[in-house]
């Protein structure tokens, strides 16, 4: 099935996702990008790392308990 995206960037399937759990979801813009990666260097490599194991377990079990797949393969 192809993906489709909205007027705003956001894909369609996530849209609906994010209303059935109460999510906001936005469109990423550069800035955004830019200042998300300006804090991540501010903080250890190594709990970098064990912060996004934890958030891509997190992701996929909720995206599971909605009948999603995963968005991370292991």
């Amino acid at each position: 099935m192809k993906n489709l995206v909205s007027e705003n960037g956001i894909s369609v399937e996530l849209a609906n996702l994010s209303q059935n759990v109460g999510l906001i979801v936005r469109p990423l813009d550069r800035e955004t990008i830019d200042a998300v990666f300006a804090q991540l260097a501010n903080y250890d490599e190594s709990e970098r790392a064990e912060t996004f194991d934890y958030l891509k377990h997190a992701l996929n079990e909720t995206r599971a308990s909605l009948g999603a797949e995963p968005a991370f393969s292991e």
